[in-house]
């Protein structure tokens, strides 16, 4: 009888430490209310780019992002809403709404490296059931490595967080397609973002740049943030479908 229990204790024990690794995860990717401003950029295998200015305005559960491009204006508007329950892509250029449902949430986001669901805000505690699977040395440096496994099955098969195991950051994120094959990764670099707060003005170190690469293209996307600004408080007006047209 002593053994089972013994291996009980020890599943449970591996279990907690997994959601409190996966739960770093979402703290690290949420900015809190207000504006994100920043860049998004596509880097082609032959070396052409596409750069975006990207506004993102958050209120708690739904965030609207605003892709503008130099020359040519406001180009698209996605917003999520219910921490990324329901997903809508405005096409400015060409007036076409869109709603994303299941598994069209998996699709590229302009092209890019970045699927809807993947900035949708949604939580990765509540949609993936996490376990340690080992230890991983890179470059001298040691990490958790942690499977995700999807709660409800889509297009992501499995994801593998690794986490920093001296300072417990996120750094790496590998994505694996229907029949488990790597197909993309997402990096984490860490950097000084301005947050702007009333009254006040901090520099605070979060993953200011996200770098993902997908291994199917060979294109880089990496969206930048720059600044926090929450002082700004956005109207419920922003967050309804009615008015992505407008």
């Amino acid at each position: 009888m002593c053994l089972p229990l013994s291996l009980s204790a020890q599943g449970k024990e591996d279990a907690l430490s997994a959601q409190e690794l996966l739960a770093r995860l979402d703290r690290e990717l949420d900015y809190g209310k207000g504006l994100v401003k920043g860049t998004y950029v596509l880097i082609r295998r032959n070396g052409q780019s596409e750069t975006w200015k990207i506004n993102r305005f958050f209120n708690g559960d739904d965030a609207l992002y605003l892709f503008d491009r130099k020359g040519r204006g406001l180009e698209a508007k996605l917003l999520t809403k219910d921490e990324g329950e329901n997903i809508f892509f405005f096409n400015v250029l060409s007036a076409k709404l869109f709603k994303k449902t299941d598994d069209e949430k998996y699709e590229a986001l302009m092209g890019t490296g970045f699927f809807y669901v993947d900035l949708s805000g949604y939580s990765y505690q509540a949609n993936y059931n996490p376990l340690v699977n080992g230890d991983l040395e890179i470059s001298g440096q040691s990490y958790y490595r942690v499977s995700l496994k999807p709660i409800l099955p889509y297009f992501y098969k499995k994801l593998v967080l690794l986490i920093g195991k001296k300072d417990l950051k996120p750094y790496r994120i590998d994505f694996h397609d229907r029949d488990g094959i790597l197909f993309k990764t997402l990096n984490l670099k860490y950097g000084p973002i301005k947050i702007k707060e009333p009254g006040k003005v901090d520099e605070v170190e979060k993953a200011s740049r996200w770098e993902m690469l997908d291994l199917n293209t060979g294109s880089i996307t990496v969206w930048e943030i720059q600044e926090v600004d929450k002082s700004v408080a956005p109207d419920a007006s922003l967050f309804a479908v009615d008015n992505l047209s407008r």
